[in-house]
C-alpha cells in the first residue's frame, strides 16, 4: 500500500511559516514595549527628581532667571514625560495587534494541521482494513479453510 500522503502539506507549511513570522514579530513588539515602559518609568523617575530639587530651591531666595530657567526646565521635562507616555501607548496598541495577528495565524495553522491528523486517521484506518481484507483473503485459500466457510 502506498504511504499517507496530505496534498495539502505545502498550505500547511505556509501557514506554519507565517505562524514562526508573527511570533517573531511579537517577539519584536514585546522587546519595544519593554523598552517604551522602561523609558516611561525613567521620564517620571526624572520628573519626580527635578521636582522634588526645584522644591528645595525655591526655599531661599533665587533670583527671576533662575525660576524662569528651573519653569523651562520642568515643562522640558513633563514633555519628555508625555512624550513617553504616548510612545508607550503606541507599543502596547502595537503590541495587541502583533498578538492578535499571531493569534490567527495559530489558529489558521491548528486547523490544517487537524485536518491533517484527521485524513490521516481516516487512511491508516482505510489502510488496516485493507490489511485485514488481504489476511482474510490468504487465510481462506489454505488448505482446509475452505470449510470453515
Amino acid at each position: 500500500m502506498k504511504p499517507f500522503t496530505f496534498r495539502l502539506s505545502r498550505i500547511l507549511a505556509l501557514r506554519t511559516r507565517s505562524e514562526r513570522e508573527r511570533a517573531r514579530d511579537l517577539g519584536l513588539a514585546l522587546g519595544a514595549e519593554e523598552v517604551r515602559r522602561e523609558e516611561l518609568r525613567d521620564a517620571v523617575a526624572r520628573l519626580r527628581r527635578f521636582g522634588e530639587q526645584a522644591a528645595g530651591a525655591v526655599g531661599g531666595v533665587t533670583t527671576a532667571g533662575a525660576l524662569r530657567t528651573v519653569g523651562l526646565s520642568v515643562r522640558a521635562v513633563a514633555e519628555e514625560l508625555e512624550s513617553a507616555a504616548e510612545s508607550h501607548r503606541v507599543a502596547e496598541a502595537t503590541l495587541a495587534n502583533e498578538a492578535e495577528r499571531f493569534g490567527e495565524a495559530r489558529r489558521e495553522r491548528r486547523v490544517v494541521e487537524r485536518l491533517r491528523d484527521r485524513r490521516e486517521a481516516a487512511w491508516n484506518q482505510d489502510a488496516s482494513r485493507h490489511e485485514q481484507t488481504e489476511i482474510d483473503r490468504l487465510a481462506r485459500r489454505r488448505p482446509g479453510m475452505e470449510d470453515a466457510r
